[in-house]
């Protein structure tokens, strides 16, 4: 705004002021007359003009008292129940002392009838001119609204709101302030005493579970919801009830959720934080850690890659058992400062047992002096490289830590007498296309070959795609919706197996509790979902609408992708036990082990000097698979 065009501005505001004031004093001047009225059944000038003396102090009194509380401070078209509240304390004050001045100046007091009706006459008077104003504003921006709506064609959106009955009138209220028009149907909110009432012209309608029947219903084209205490699940089902009608949704937070929690206040509609559990299209599989856990209680504890998303949180799971000893082994220091902090925090009893160490998998030396050091009872290995395309790209690197490092790993466990260990391992192993695929396969060969010759229980849990670790595709799709989009899918019909990181660590602490040597254990997921599927929902639950707020554009499939992934091999298939939601399978060992480590053993000493062609050729040797499912391979 220019300077010019704040000065008019600001004139105006004082003149709309002092023309407000003028017209509080008169509606004073009235009320006091009309009251003289009503009393006498007719108009006694005397009587009004033996009181004129004090006349001008009792309204300087009101003009004062009128100031003080601020009545020409407020937005007229916000008048609310404040400002009505302001108004009849400033009379009934200004009266109060008005009657003073008269009996100091008059002589004599005004009859108490006729001071009653004049508070109360004043009072309405200026209460009622107040709410004409804020029509009349309304009105004005209605008219606006129009104007600007018009030429564009846009229609009303047909819009049913889900509230709390303390949340629906700020929804109301900034529905009314949005420059777009919503046309609504109705309220929807849990608490009986309002169904069948109206607030501010809109009916409500019934409880919230009415809203599939409305929705069958009613031609609905967007649905707002405004329930602060709604429970993760039953937003997730609202949610996924619109979008399957096809109807947009927005999750708005409410101003007392904002005040409670300020890095909400993201955008003006923005969805509460979201959650892997409401992706996974099944209910999750989390065994209960109580009845099987006590294996760790009072043992010595060793995680690897203690600072990934797995290992943390087998940390932390861990950490609830009570171990004597937990020792975080990792090779970023960042990591594993952050999860100490964590745990510190959590389990200050713990803290003096918590052994942090700087480590990288591949150092046999410093490797075994931790193991000679510490010895381990319980071992969780979870280090490893995870990223497919960028293990194409890394081929030596990939070998090096994942394979080199878990040799390591396995080796140490025998050597030092480790109970147990558990390796955690991946779907992609089966079958597979990609290095990091193969690299998986490898490493649980290795835990197979030495769970034959070795006193150590040696166990493998396989893996589905972890919703909400690092790099997984959760985070990738919420990073990319905060950015405005496009949310990237490889193929439409891609389909992976899903799971949670709290039903992943389950899993390796239900496999670690009574899993036999040489054992593979695979949680089941269900139905593999598809990627494209999981993009719009993670948009939906975000409070957007997908191909309208956020576009999902395809980019192909990348080097060592493939459309679907396999659980099991067919040779493990025919062999599963179920317990619960947890497969078992004896692992066949498809590799002699003295086979087996002479080819590892050259694979390491090729991946020592980087040469990556040749140790793409030396993994199709060992897996033919790769050339068959991963063409790319051949390219390079």
């Amino acid at each position: 705004m220019s300077l010019p065009e704040e000065g008019k501005r600001n004139h105006r505001v004082h003149v709309s002021r002092v023309l407000l004031a003028a017209y509080d004093l008169t509606a004073v001047v009235i009320s006091m007359a009309l009251a003289i009225i009503l009393r006498f059944e007719y108009f006694r000038a005397e009587f009004f003009v033996k009181h004129l003396p004090s006349l001008p102090l009792v309204l300087l009194t009101y003009l004062v008292a009128f100031i003080g509380f601020r009545l020409y401070r407020y937005w007229w078209r916000y008048a609310s129940v404040e400002l009505f509240w302001s108004i009849l304390l400033a009379n009934f004050i200004a009266g109060a002392v008005s009657a003073g001045w008269q009996l100091y100046i008059d002589g004599e007091l005004m009859p108490r009838s006729i001071t009653a009706m004049t508070f109360v006459l004043a009072t309405a008077m200026i209460g009622v001119q107040r709410l004409l104003l804020r029509l009349i504003c309304e009105r004005r921006r209605e008219e606006k609204t129009k104007q600007v709506e018009t030429p564009w064609g846009e229609e009303p959106k047909r819009t049913i709101i889900l509230a709390d009955s303390h949340s629906v009138v700020e929804v109301l209220t900034a529905l009314e302030k949005d420059s777009r028009k919503y046309n609504i149907l109705g309220i929807l909110v849990e608490d009986p005493l309002h169904h069948g009432t109206y607030l501010r012209g809109q009916q409500v309608l019934g409880p919230l579970h009415q809203l599939y029947d409305h929705l069958h219903r009613h031609d609905v084209d967007e649905v707002i919801i405004a329930i602060p205490e709604t429970g993760d699940a039953d937003l997730r089902e609202y949610v996924l009830a619109c979008a399957r009608h096809k109807v947009a949704v927005r999750v708005v937070p409410v101003l007392a959720r904002l005040l409670d929690n300020p890095s909400s206040s993201r955008g003006r509609l923005r969805m509460q934080d979201l959650r892997a559990e409401d992706l996974l299209h099944r209910p999750p599989a989390l065994a209960d850690l109580q009845e099987f856990g006590q294996y760790i209680t009072g043992a010595r504890v060793i995680v690897t890659g203690a600072g990934g998303s797995i290992g943390s949180e087998i940390a932390r799971q861990v950490c609830r058992m009570n171990p004597s000893q937990l020792v975080l082994l990792g090779h970023g220091e960042n990591s594993i400062f952050e999860i100490t902090q964590e745990l510190n925090h959590a389990f200050p009893h713990l803290a003096e047992r918590t052994v942090k160490i700087i480590c990288d998998v591949r150092d046999v030396l410093r490797l075994n002096a931790a193991f000679e050091t510490y010895r381990p009872q319980l071992l969780f290995h979870a280090a490893a490289h995870k990223h497919v395309p960028l293990m194409e790209e890394n081929v030596a690197e990939a070998i090096a830590n994942n394979i080199g490092g878990t040799r390591n790993v396995v080796k140490a466990a025998t050597r030092h007498g480790v109970s147990s260990m558990v390796l955690i391992s991946t779907d992609k192993a089966v079958n597979p296309s990609s290095i990091m695929g193969a690299t998986k396969f490898l490493c649980e060969e290795v835990v197979r070959a030495e769970s034959v010759r070795s006193e150590t229980r040696f166990l493998t849990v396989r893996f589905g795609n972890v919703l909400g670790s690092r790099g997984s595709v959760l985070p990738t799709f919420q990073e990319q919706i905060m950015h405005g989009g496009p949310v990237t899918v490889t193929h439409p019909e891609m389909r992976r197996y899903f799971m949670t990181i709290p039903e992943a660590v389950s899993l390796v602490l239900k496999a670690g509790a009574n899993g036999r040597s040489g054992n593979l254990y695979v949680l089941d997921m269900g139905d593999p979902v598809r990627i494209l599927d999981l993009a719009e929902d993670v948009i939906r639950l975000s409070g957007l609408e997908p191909y309208r707020d956020i576009q999902i554009e395809f980019c192909g499939l990348r080097p060592g992708e493939k459309l679907f992934e396999e659980l099991l091999y067919d040779s493990e298939a025919h062999n599963v036990k179920v317990d619960g939601k947890l497969m078992s399978v004896p692992r066949p060992q498809y590799m002699d082990p003295e086979d087996l480590d002479r080819r590892l053993a050259t694979l390491l000493r090729v991946a020592r000097h980087n040469d990556d062609a040749e140790l793409r050729r030396l993994l199709v040797e060992i897996l033919p698979s790769l050339e068959e499912h991963a063409p790319i391979m051949k390219a390079a």
